[in-house]
């Protein structure tokens, strides 16, 4: 046969089988997407290619390979309009999550949809916001859905008037050659959905120079953009049985295990062990305090605690505003990463669980904010950045109402920071000075990748610690002129500074040292409490027990003096300290972190792995106290996550 008339037959064949029509449409819409995905640029300015470094061809592999095996089972029911419907949806939340993603890094899932298009949120900013990152992008990928939807209806219509016209012979020999191609495409499907996995165990490193860079080192994770539709459906979907452990005894010990000793004893209710009475410990306030509470964008610990080895131009004014008196912390830990997690530990006082992101979707739960025990006090919150980007306006709602205020976008590019304190100095001087005021803010400079300052500041070199601590100063000197407002206010004596880390970050060598896939956040934190009363404190002390933003909670009741049941599962910082055998727990991904005074222990929930990390270097163990520890740390998950997907937290 000439090779012309072999070429006409294949390409008849190709319209004439409507699976194989849909299906390389369905190709080719995918290949669109994943150029799109990595051409468009991201909010933060990182590279979609460098934050997929490891996991690229697993997303290709995987993609096409799900696209193979949901066609072939359409093939073997001969339903070619199911087909094509179930690709219009597939490819709508295809394009959703792809979208969502390149705007806030967060995959689009069951507990995504369920904070953020939620009945009670659904009339707020939030549901507009999320998803759009540039406006050119968010055209072309709505401009992609109806492109979808069009060729669906066409599709489906055209299929229905042609088989009207044919007769019961012509249908019967137009479906004899499916169950073949059902067959090759459940196989194609399977080896490419099998190869990266085969891959990854076998190791395989490297990189190739093709047209284009391609980077051999397979890593598993959730961030592999691969059928979000079937992710939902067989993952999420099952979380009721996967989330819904007993609360038994040996459960509730695991988590006494990481509370204070008088927990247990103030427990209220066996049906809610996370929550107790208030406590009877001894109280260091006897008078409502003013709070300021700033959230330092990934306020390193190891960076900031050189100062107390003397190089205090790291950040000179929160220097100054230390040796007014207080509690610095060596030992400070975050309740995870990102900032959303770290938020959650903080305000809530128990720490988010990868799998069951809640506070995402805290205005639906039953959970109650150290803001919202704040009743006396006038409150009031300045952040740099959209709540929606951290996902905490949920919170920022319910905890300030309409009391809140975020900056303009900046004329200059690096100046954020200097719009907030700006607009933090603003607010500040509308605080009463006769009555108790809490006013909370957060800062963006040291924000991954480190660019957050004007170019004229400093330089911006490929080192990113050098960036970093570049950044970290222009944060300070903008903080300091807010210090300087509140150093000569009449209050200034009975208002205390809280200042912490949202999360660690990674920056140098040092960090990536963690086990992967672990996760990137060892999070150990800045964290400072400050005041010129000397009720409180005589000069600056240096504390060595380990410190959680589980902590904050407690100690921020203590100084409003309010004596009240709550789920803050930490330690009133002014009165109390940790045993230095009791590490503070938190969770990352699938994993958890037992941060101690002088480790770090981690671990996968649901491996057997356990690695002690000294200043950043790590190692495999398996010594009995580390395994207890680990033992200890995935009850408390399992039981924390059967209380987060009941609503076990605060009784209704």
């Amino acid at each position: 046969m000439p090779l012309n008339h072999f070429l006409g037959a294949i390409i008849k064949q190709f319209f004439k089988n409507p699976f194989i029509l849909i299906t390389s449409v369905a190709f080719l819409l995918q290949t669109i997407m994943l150029v799109l995905f990595y051409a468009l640029p991201d909010p933060l300015g990182l590279s979609m290619s460098e934050m997929f470094a490891g996991k690229t061809i697993w997303q290709i592999f995987m993609a096409y390979g799900a696209i193979l095996v949901m066609s072939s089972i359409f093939t073997f029911l001969k339903s070619p309009r199911a087909l094509a419907v179930f690709y219009v949806i597939y490819f709508f939340f295809a394009i959703a999550d792809y979208e969502v993603f390149r705007f806030n890094h967060q995959r689009l899932s069951y507990s995504f949809i369920r904070t953020y298009f939620h009945i009670s949120n659904i009339t707020d900013a939030t549901t507009v916001s999320t998803l759009g990152g540039d406006g050119f992008g968010t055209v072309l990928w709505v401009g992609l859905i109806f492109l979808i939807l069009a060729g669906g209806i066409a599709f489906c219509m055209t299929y229905s008037v042609r088989q009207r016209r044919m007769t019961m012979a012509q249908v019967a020999i137009a479906q004899k050659p499916n169950k073949r191609i059902a067959i090759t495409m459940l196989s194609s499907g399977a080896v490419l959905s099998v190869i990266p996995l085969i891959l990854f165990i076998a190791g395989v490193r490297g990189v190739t120079n093709f047209p284009f860079q391609i980077d051999w080192r397979f890593t598993l994770g959730k961030w592999t953009l691969t059928a979000p539709v079937l992710h939902i459906a067989g993952l999420e979907s099952f979380e009721f049985f996967r989330d819904g452990y007993s609360i038994t005894d040996e459960l509730v010990q695991d988590l006494d295990a990481f509370l204070p000793a008088d927990f247990a004893n103030a427990r209220s209710d066996k049906n809610y062990p996370g929550y107790r009475n208030a406590s009877q410990h001894e109280f260091k306030a006897t008078r409502p305090y003013n709070i300021v509470f700033i959230f330092g964008e990934s306020y390193k610990g190891r960076v900031l605690n050189q100062m107390l080895d003397g190089d205090t131009t790291i950040a000179p004014n929160l220097w100054k505003m230390a040796n007014v008196g207080g509690l610095w912390f060596k030992n400070a830990y975050s309740g995870s990463y990102p900032t959303v997690r770290g938020t959650t530990s903080t305000y809530l006082g128990f720490p988010s669980h990868p799998n069951r992101d809640v506070p995402a979707f805290y205005a639906s739960n039953h959970f109650k904010g150290f803001q919202e025990y704040l009743t006396n006090y006038h409150r009031a919150y300045m952040t740099v950045s959209n709540p929606v980007f951290d996902h905490t306006l949920p919170f920022v709602e319910k905890f300030y109402g309409d009391n809140w205020r975020v900056i303009e976008d900046p004329k200059i590019p690096g100046t954020s920071d200097s719009l907030g304190m700006d607009l933090a100095i603003e607010m500040l001087k509308a605080m009463p000075a006769d009555s108790a005021w809490f006013l909370a803010a957060n800062t963006i400079a040291t924000h991954i990748p480190f660019y957050g300052y004007p170019d004229g500041y400093a330089a911006k070199p490929e080192d990113a610690m050098v960036r970093f601590k570049n950044a970290l100063r222009y944060t300070d000197e903008q903080m300091g002129r807010f210090f300087e407002a509140l150093y000569a206010r009449p209050d200034f004596d009975r208002t205390v500074v809280v200042i912490l880390g949202d999360h660690d970050t990674p920056v140098d060598s040092i960090d990536y040292k963690v086990p992967q896939p672990l996760g990137v956040a060892a999070a150990q934190i800045f964290m400072g409490i400050f005041s010129a009363d000397t009720n409180l404190f005589k000069g600056l002390e240096i504390r060595e027990d380990v410190a959680s933003q589980l902590d904050i909670g407690p100690t921020i009741l203590d100084l409003a003096q309010v004596r009240a049941p709550n789920h803050f599962w930490g330690y009133d910082l002014l009165t109390e300290k940790r045993p230095a055998e009791q590490p503070a727990l938190f969770f990352t991904q699938n994993a958890y972190y037992l941060g101690f005074r002088d480790s770090v222990l981690t671990g996968g929930l649901e491996s057997d792995e356990v690695y002690k990390g000294k200043n950043g270097s790590f190692e495999h163990v398996s010594d009995s106290l580390s395994l207890y520890w680990k033992s200890r740390a995935v009850g408390a998950s399992k039981l924390l996550r059967s209380l987060l997907r009941n609503d076990n937290m605060l009784p209704h």
